[in-house]
């Protein structure tokens, strides 16, 4: 076991320092500690080896600690006095700057990163500043390209996250992308001062990717030009929403990132044809030459498509291990894939700990090193016959258990990070990894290398791409179509996550442990008291190891049957009511969790175009799925306003919605009509307003649509009625305790409702109407309820200033708690009838 340990040092180093590094990210700012354990490290280690004693604990100890302090200059930055994080959410500045990375062009916006030099009143009064700032364009904005010199005027906006249980930390990931501002700008307004003012490497690698997407792109366009930017210069950028979404319930998205598939073409051919050229020099062939220098000159191609791609994270492990393996021939060292691995993620962590973090990353060295894990307990025995068929099936076989369990291996970080599994992925990949990797992908590089030579064969080359690549979108989307081709799924803890790859571990350890019992019984065919004899001289012995592998297989299964308990107590069984004002910018919604798992969303939020940002799809349905909730009982949108209505596209589409609740009134918008088609679509039960039972019992908790009447269309006295005055109001009581939802009601459908309902209005918690605008929020309707609590749901600074000034009073005078989601964040409020427990995220 020690000489397992230590034929793979790297392993628990690189593990101890991945530990480190995420310990620097969840506990941040204790670098003194970090800096005490190195130094006392350090002297131990140095004693050892003087001791001549072994320090792997040591070692282990001090990686740790590195790696924790190597993450605190982004989580816990330190910023000159004239970084751009000063001047954030102030005054609007005139902005200087170079452009840091190729800009983004996504439907009438254009996005880039932008170097700011320097900030200023004017153009004469500006002063020298440092740091990156995310610009977005709209309309009508310039042709742009990395190094160019722009100027602007704008405010610099600090980078906010919607703050809700479990939900994307979008700050500390710019931050690990050391972008810490935005700023808006339109196209006439920006000046461009410089073309092309950027030099070095990064300027050439920039101009010659441009070069290539603009050769892709006046040979062809839509979906096939993207793709073939995809797969040959890592630019993902102008593949279509559906496409993606189509390669990602087909199971086949990962060929869109370059990786160990594109890395590994290259270096064979660079390889054989610099092997073939080498061949021809008598000098190599006399020294034994041939071979080890083809791999080192084969390492230069293979650094330059890197650069060319982009280098993602997983370009940069297959650059890497592919690198190792070439230096292979160069030592004449057997290669050990686990190891190559090891020492690929530890360097791209040395170099930049934040990438520990990135789902390219995670995925990349999961698939590769469940590939490895997986074929290394596979043993396919040679049959008499033909040996041509039976290696044609011997690779078709490896190909499939490869895809295989590369799939298996990703699957739960798929689940953590897209919530969707392909059940076609497997077929998917048998028919698109071939096509692209043996024939797309190497005429697209032969293109490359043909374009500074001849445009014309270039072009004729990527023409004939163009024809392939129609065939394989077509089989792409054929599998995407299928209506079982792929579900979406809840969100896996972390312990789920670890309960899985354990379970894994063991189940290979056991199938291999199989192996060699069935290895050791064909050495000793005569007789089992040969091969006990055998089995007893290992140490430890493949019995001893099956043991305590079940031992571990058994605590695992215990560990989930645990959990699968608990999840059901927390949807199913509990007996709690539990509310969730959910943080969804300038806009409001609402989840009700009644007792044993009854789910009603109250409006979903959103933003007037969801094609710029879903608010379903990125915060409502992410914390729905963190909760396990994949069924929505009752979905309620108070009125079809746009930052009501918007968020409850994803969820209506893409969860099981039953019943939905609407008032009568209808809206000339893409938003209001796409939720109709859906509802017919998927078949969801919509009854007519005036159906709709007033008051319901759901598991011990009531239900109320107060508001508004059943005939409040045929009403001519309501001349005041528009959108928000007829928002459906609805009050949830549980045991003593109660909760308002008034929507968006102003004064005088206030007035109404208190007309109407009386002494029923009060309760407990109230969320305010209309966002806190002191058109609601009357002094007689706050009286009628009198809340203990009031929660504003409003975006952060927005420009409507909600909640005002002159409402946040009324209620402080009237000693309520206050809370508002731009501030504290989502509220939780949970409640036994009895007494109320609140939680708000901040």
């Amino acid at each position: 076991m020690t000489g397992k340990i230590y034929s793979r040092p790297v392993i628990p180093i690189l593990v101890s320092m991945i530990l480190g590094v995420a310990c620097g990210s969840w506990l941040p700012d204790h670098k003194v500690y970090a800096y005490f354990v190195i130094l006392v490290c350090a002297g131990l280690i140095l004693y050892f080896i003087l001791q001549r004693k072994t320090a792997l604990i040591l070692s282990v100890i001090l990686f740790f600690a590195f790696g924790y302090l190597s993450l605190q200059p982004w989580v816990v930055p330190k910023f000159p006095s004239n970084h751009v994080v000063n001047f954030l959410d102030s005054r609007k500045w005139r902005i200087v700057g170079l452009i840091d990375e190729n800009p983004i062009i996504y439907k009438d916006r254009l996005k880039f990163i932008l170097q700011t030099r320097t900030l200023g009143e004017d153009k004469d009064n500006n002063f020298p500043v440092t740091g990156k700032i995310r610009v977005t364009v709209r309309e009508n904005f310039p042709t742009l390209s990395i190094g160019d010199k722009v100027s602007f005027t704008g405010k610099l906006r600090s980078i906010r996250n919607f703050k809700n249980p479990g939900g994307f930390d979008y700050k500390k990931y710019m931050a690990f992308k050391e972008i810490w501002g935005t700023s808006y700008v339109c196209g006439k307004d920006l000046i461009v001062i410089k073309r092309n003012s950027g030099k070095g490497i990064n300027k050439i690698i920039a101009d010659a990717r441009s070069r290539i997407s603009d050769l892709i792109d006046n040979t062809g366009e839509g979906d096939k030009s993207a793709v073939l930017k995809a797969l040959i210069i890592g630019d993902r950028n102008s593949i279509s929403k559906n496409l993606k979404e189509a390669f990602n319930r087909a199971g086949v998205s990962h060929i869109l990132a370059i990786s160990g598939l594109h890395i590994g073409i290259v270096a064979t051919v660079a390889f054989l044809f610099f092997k073939w050229i080498l061949s021809y020099f008598k000098y190599f062939l006399w020294n034994a030459l041939t071979i080890k220098v083809a791999a080192i000159l084969s390492l230069f191609p293979v650094f330059i498509y890197g650069l060319l791609s982009g280098l993602s994270p997983s370009t940069q492990r297959a650059v890497i291990m592919v690198s190792i393996f070439l230096m292979t021939f160069l030592f004449e060292k057997e290669h050990d894939p686990i190891n190559t691995l090891a020492i690929a993620a530890m360097i791209i962590l040395v170099v930049h700990p934040p990438t520990l973090f990135s789902i390219s990353f995670q995925l990349s060295f999961i698939a590769v090193l469940a590939i490895i894990c997986g074929l290394s307990g596979i043993r396919i025995k040679s049959k008499t016959g033909k040996q041509g068929l039976f290696q044609l099936r011997k690779k078709v076989y490896l190909f499939l258990l490869t895809s295989l369990f590369a799939i298996l291996g990703t699957l739960p970080l798929l689940m953590f990070y897209f919530n969707q599994v392909s059940f076609v992925g497997l077929p998917a990949n048998l028919f698109v990894v071939p096509l692209i990797g043996f024939i797309v992908v190497p005429l697209g590089l032969f293109s490359v290398l043909l374009y500074p030579v001849s445009v014309c064969g270039a072009t004729w080359c990527i023409n004939a791409n163009f024809e392939l690549l129609a065939k394989v979108l077509d089989i792409v989307v054929w599998f995407s179509n299928l209506p079982f081709a792929s579900i979406k799924t809840v969100t896996p803890t972390y312990f789920e996550i670890c309960c899985y790859y354990v379970l894994g571990w063991a189940v290979l350890t056991l199938v291999g442990i199989k192996h060699e019992n069935a290895g050791e019984k064909d050495k000793f065919p005569g007789g089992t008291h040969q091969l006990y004899n055998k089995v007893e001289l290992k140490e430890p012995s493949a019995f001893s190891r099956r043991k305590k592998v079940l031992a571990v297989l058994i605590v695992v299964i215990i560990a989930c049957a645990a959990d699968t308990c608990y999840w059901f107590y927390n949807r199913f069984w509990h007996d709690d009511l539990r509310i969730t004002v959910i943080d969804v910018g300038q806009g409001s919604s609402a989840l009700v969790e009644m007792p044993e798992g009854f789910n009603l969303l109250i409006d979903g939020g959103g933003f007037s175009d969801n094609s710029v940002f879903d608010v379903g799809a990125n915060v409502i349905a992410p914390l729905l799925w963190r909760k396990k909730i994949k069924t929505i009982d009752t979905l309620i949108l108070s009125h079809p306003n746009s930052d009501h209505l918007n968020g409850l596209l994803y969820i209506a589409e893409n969860f099981n919605v039953k019943r939905v609740w609407a008032n009568c009134d209808t809206a000339d918008t893409i938003g209001y009509r796409k939720f109709m088609e859906i509802i017919k679509k998927k078949a969801i039960y919509l009854p007519e307003f005036k159906e709709i039972s007033r008051t319901q019992i759901i598991n011990g908790a009531q239900l109320k649509l107060l508001y508004p009447a059943d005939d409040y269309m045929d009403n001519n006295k309501r001349k005041w009625s528009n959108l928000n005055n007829n928002s459906l109001v609805i009050k949830v009581k549980f045991g003593s305790k109660s909760f308002l939802f008034p929507g968006d009601i102003m004064a005088k459908a206030e007035k109404e409702l208190v007309a109407i309902s009386g002494d029923d209005l009060k309760s407990n918690v109230l969320i305010a109407p209309h966002h806190g605008s002191k058109t609601s929020n009357s002094e007689f309707f706050i009286d009628s309820i009198d809340p203990e609590i009031v929660i504003f749901s409003s975006g952060w600074r927005n420009r409507y200033r909600f909640p005002h000034t002159s409402v946040l009073k009324k209620y402080k005078e009237r000693g309520c708690r206050i809370l508002r989601t731009d501030s504290h964040g989502a509220v939780t409020i949970s409640t036994d009838g009895q007494s109320l427990e609140v939680s708000p995220m901040i």
